[in-house]
Formats: structure tokens, sequence, C-alpha cells
């Protein structure tokens, strides 16, 4: 539990940095997990909500020590889905049979494989913005042999992701990562 006390501060820390200032749900987040005993770590303010093949999982936001990815993954460590900050580049734990997804950006596109066998090969699109309202939308358009698609990052006004939408395996549906709370 020290371990998750140490990233969730590293998360708040970085952020307060990039934001030059907490707001006061951000302090009050970091006060009461590292201010209480283990089991009032604020897991409901950080977790994100997996939306993938009608069913619904909870997920934490974890950081690694070189920051290169965040790693959402369930209480269990049984799911995990990792972003590089624009494309999701890892989904273990989510298709049925225990099937792990690497999917690796390449000069056309993206190539998805599982245990080192390349599986799927499409054509994309660097990720390209519109404005909606307040929101700015990147789609990065994809064509596949099973028919195109678009991956999708949603980032509100205030700067942060508020939708993750991403294919991870060409014969399953989109999966989508939503924060439950926008506190950053």
């Amino acid at each position: 539990m020290k371990i998750v006390k140490l990233l969730l501060l590293w998360v708040i820390v970085l952020a307060g940095i990039q934001a030059c200032s907490f707001r006061s749900t951000q302090l009050d987040l970091l006060m009461s997990a590292f201010n209480g005993p283990d089991d009032t770590v604020p897991y409901e303010e950080l977790a994100w909500t997996m939306l993938w093949s009608g069913n619904d999982y909870r997920l934490m936001p974890i950081f690694p020590t070189d920051m290169s990815v965040t790693n959402f993954m369930n209480t269990e460590g049984s799911v995990i889905v990792s972003f590089d900050g624009w494309q999701v580049v890892r989904a273990d734990g989510v298709l049925p049979s225990e099937l792990n997804v690497a999917i690796e950006k390449t000069d056309t596109g993206l190539e998805y494989s599982s245990e080192d066998e390349v599986f799927a090969t499409h054509a994309c699109e660097e990720f390209a913005s519109t404005l909606q309202g307040q929101t700015t939308v990147w789609l990065q358009n994809c064509d596949s042999a099973e028919g195109p698609y678009s991956n999708e990052i949603r980032v509100n006004a205030a700067g942060s992701i508020t939708l993750l939408r991403f294919l991870i395996h060409p014969e399953y549906p989109m999966l989508t990562l939503t924060p439950n709370n926008l506190i950053f």
C-alpha cells in the first residue's frame, strides 16, 4: 500500500507542477491519501471506468517511475491497459482466453501482436484535432481488412482527458476509458 501512496504522491506533484498550483480537490485528495490509514486511499476519486464488450471495469491509473506510459489496472492486477499519451500500446487480461495484445506504431499505421506474433497491420493517419464546443477531439482514422475505424482522445478546456477510445483487437469492439472524477 506504501507503493500506491508513493505513486499517488508523484501523480499529484507532477500535476501540480504542470498546473503551477493545486486546486482544493487535489489538496483534499493528497491529504486523504497520505494522512489516513491505508484503507482511506481515495480509490474512487482516482478511478477510471473501462467499458468493453458490454462490461464495466473499474481501473486505477498507475505511473511507472520513468513516466513513459500510464497503466490502468484493476485492484487485482489482472486487467492492465497501457496508454503512452497518444496510443493504447498494450492490453492485458481484457480479451478472452488470456490473450495479451501489444499495439505498436509503425511508419504507416499500427501493428497488433500477441506473444511476438503479428496478427494485424492497419494503415492509420496521424491524430488530427477538431474543436467541439469546449472539447478538443483528437481522431486517428485507420483502415483495416474489417473496415475503417477511428481511435479517439477527448480533452476538455482545462486540459484533462475525458475519454479514450481505442481498438485493441480487430475482432472485438472498441475499448473506452473515462475518468470517474475530473480532479486535475
